[in-house]
């Protein structure tokens, strides 16, 4: 008696086997992120690194009571100025630039104190330019009708190395023996500047 059920041969499922090709990705997601995590941490350590080194190289700003640095700078239209000419009066410095709007924002301000209180209180105000062609500063100052003298800063010694401004504007005040009596940096309105300067007439 035939067992055979007239379905035909029988079928077998055939066996699974795990499949690799579905892990591959998830394995390379897992590396891409670790190489993520990895360059991120080497990005910041550097960025650290920078921080440190620029901390302990940047100048500390001028220090107070102590004498102005000398210096010997042109105008545009080439005559020369030493700081040592104006001892004897209040000397208050401002470093700027045409490129500058805060220094721009600044300068009617410095011309007005100066234009008022010049001959009264024995005082002038020095614009020391920052690497600028001279005739870049005659054209400005003749826009901005400046009265006060303009020196070209054409190396930045002074303003880097000397004096150690690193933002623009900065200002410092000098008194009438050349001491080094106030400084600071970014703009100050006419009062401002005025309530600095009364401590040291």
């Amino acid at each position: 008696m035939s067992t055979d059920s007239g379905q035909g041969p029988s079928r077998t499922s055939p066996k699974t086997t795990p499949s690799t090709g579905r892990r591959r990705p998830f394995f390379l997601w897992i590396l891409t992120g670790l190489s993520v995590i990895t360059l991120g941490l080497a990005f910041w350590k550097w960025q650290q690194d920078r921080q440190l080194i620029a901390q302990q190289s940047r100048p500390t700003p001028p220090r107070l009571a102590v004498l102005a640095p000398e210096f010997r700078l042109m105008s545009p239209a080439g005559t020369a100025m030493n700081l040592s000419d104006l001892r004897g009066k209040v000397v208050l410095l401002n470093f700027w630039a045409t490129w500058c709007p805060p220094c721009d924002s600044e300068m009617p301000d410095l011309n007005t104190i100066y234009r008022q209180y010049g001959n009264e209180k024995d005082f002038v105000v020095v614009g020391v330019n920052l690497q600028e062609q001279p005739e870049e500063v005659t054209s400005y100052a003749r826009r901005r009708s400046i009265d006060f003298p303009v020196l070209l800063d054409r190396d930045g010694h002074v303003t880097g190395r000397d004096y150690q401004i690193r933002m623009l504007p900065a200002s410092v005040i000098i008194d009438k023996e050349g001491r080094i009596r106030d400084s600071w940096t970014g703009p100050l309105v006419r009062e401002a500047i005025l309530a600095r300067l009364e401590k040291v007439w």
